[in-house]
């Protein structure tokens, strides 16, 4: 169940109550991602990069605290653990549905889980399914077509939303690395750029580290 924030004693109580009304009180970052290594095991290993990816990139949401505060009305809730929602491409290459996919430490256990999920989503013929009531996960959007440099995200500013948006872009070659762009979009209400350095950091760390991580127990 989630918790409840106190607001009264929270040290970013003067950002939230500055930010909270904003029309827009995102703001987003892009950059690039190394991930040579992690390209390379589930290469070797034959994993899906997407799966591998998406697992990194929840396992560093849920540990970086900030990503599971929500606002609800006018209260900041906890979330003990947010899940991954992520748009994917049907069958018809054209458009695409919303697949949502429960947070499971265990790699094995996710990979099985994202899996299944895909499979039922084909196999409904790729329902658009959006779940706008949900504020415990992280929404994902993958582009595989563009290496970009900037991204916006539709809004709807008559409903509260403090849910981070995340967006995984085309990668590329360079004569020793592998990147790939990565926007992070936030409330500013509930984290300002250090926390989202310290995602960024920790979800690099692990994907230099993806062997170990991602390895089968």
């Amino acid at each position: 169940m989630p918790k409840y924030l106190n607001i009264k004693n929270w040290n970013r109580k003067d950002h939230f109550n500055f930010f909270k009304d904003y029309d827009n009180p995102f703001f987003n970052i892009c950059l690039q991602l190394d991930v040579t290594k992690l390209f390379k095991f589930v290469k070797d290993q034959k994993l899906s990069f997407f799966t591998s990816l998406l697992y990194l990139s929840i396992k560093t949401a849920n540990e970086v605290q900030q990503f599971r505060w929500r606002i609800r009305d006018e209260n900041v809730i906890i979330h003990d653990v947010v899940h991954a929602g992520s748009t994917v491409l049907n069958n018809d290459n054209e458009t695409f549905s919303f697949c949502y996919f429960k947070y499971n430490p265990n790699f094995k256990h996710f990979a099985a889980h994202v899996s299944r999920e895909l499979k039922d989503n084909q196999a409904s013929g790729g329902k658009l399914d959006p779940q706008d009531f949900r504020d415990d996960m992280i929404h994902y959007s993958v582009l595989p077509w563009i290496a970009f440099n900037s991204i916006s995200h539709p809004r709807k500013f008559n409903q509260i939303d403090s849910v981070p948006k995340i967006v995984f872009g085309k990668y590329h070659r360079t004569e020793n690395e592998i990147k790939m762009p990565i926007s992070i979009e936030v409330h500013h209400g509930l984290m300002d750029g250090i926390h989202v350095a310290r995602y960024l950091d920790l979800f690099q760390n692990y994907l230099n580290d993806s062997e170990k991580i991602l390895t089968f127990k």
